[in-house]
């Protein structure tokens, strides 16, 4: 918070008309206690919200669906490319108020694979190596 009595009074006020859970699920996912007001939500769920009292850089944030508990279950590749734009201050006009042009070259977003063993990629070759490591020659048996 910005420190003046205006944003504990608004923090209070919204911590009284918000369940336990989601606060407690705030918490776990931000490490800190804010509020601000929402602009949006993506496909997946997650929340995006927006306090202009907070310092620049730390005014927009996100609260996904799913809480990380004891695993960390989301991570920022889960943000669609049009609510990255928003939430690194690319742009002001978010996704709802001003949704982005549909291209025919743009894919579904995924997130990163990389943690899931399974799904990560893995590059293979199809061809033979160039070089070829020396194997010497074995001395014949009489």
């Amino acid at each position: 918070m910005s420190g003046n009595i205006g944003s504990f009074v608004g923090f209070i006020k919204k911590m009284a008309n918000t369940p336990l859970y989601y606060t407690i699920n705030k918490y776990v996912n931000c490490n800190e206690l804010r509020y601000g007001t929402l602009v949006g939500t993506d496909s997946k769920g997650n929340e995006y919200y927006e306090n202009n009292d907070y310092m620049f850089g730390r005014n927009r944030w996100i609260q996904f669906k799913e809480p990380n508990w004891f695993m960390l279950k989301s991570d920022a590749s889960d943000i669609p490319p049009e609510w990255h734009a928003w939430m690194h201050n690319m742009t002001d006009d978010t996704p709802v108020s001003k949704p982005p042009p549909e291209r025919k070259f743009h894919m579904e977003h995924r997130p990163n694979m990389t943690p899931v063993f399974k799904e990560r990629y893995t590059p293979s070759t199809t061809t033979k190596p160039k070089i070829h490591s020396w194997a010497p020659p074995q001395p014949k048996s009489a």
